[in-house]
């Protein structure tokens, strides 16, 4: 292999994609979203590492959200993806046999929604979601919320509860 090709190979082991991202991880009885300052993907372990995110779970009773330094997202040996904290090795709650939703943000729209989160402001973030997942196949916006496909992440995750990562704390909805 020459030198130029075994340079390009090590580049593509860990390539970075467009920063940042958003990924649609919850669609059910609530909407969980990952917002990852970097994303990467990681060929050897044939997963995508998403660096300085923030958990973001809205519901219609309120909304919550909390930090991760990394999140590991992957397919597992039965063909299910899931989200993992690589701090702690807990999953996070909905994988799916869909693979998750990823969608690319301009530094402005990041910045954005992370005021979003400073400001309290959970109607404008799940806006931001339903723009930016409504237009992809097999979802929709209808009167004003996303609608999807009915197993996008619903699988139940079979993993004692001591490895699921703990939902954020919630802030009631006024």
């Amino acid at each position: 292999m020459s030198e130029q090709a075994s340079t390009s190979a090590t580049t593509d082991h860990k390539r970075t994609f467009p920063d940042p991202s958003i990924t649609l991880i919850e669609f059910g009885d609530g909407v969980g979203v990952l917002l990852a300052a970097r994303t990467e993907r990681d060929a050897e372990h044939k997963r995508v590492v998403l660096k300085k995110v923030g958990y973001v779970r809205l519901t219609p009773e309120g909304w919550g959200a909390s930090a991760c330094q990394e999140v590991w997202v992957g397919k597992d040996e039965a063909g299910i993806f899931r989200a993992m904290d690589a701090a702690n090795g807990k999953q996070f709650r909905y994988p799916t046999h869909r693979r998750y939703e990823v969608a690319f943000l301009s530094p402005e729209l990041f910045e954005t929604a992370i005021q979003c989160i400073k400001d309290k402001n959970p109607v404008a973030l799940y806006e931001l979601v339903a723009v930016t997942f409504g237009r992809r196949e097999d979802f929709s916006v209808e009167e004003g919320a996303l609608v999807g496909p009915d197993d996008y992440s619903s699988d139940p995750n079979l993993a004692p509860p001591d490895q699921l990562l703990p939902f954020p704390p919630m802030v009631k909805t006024a």
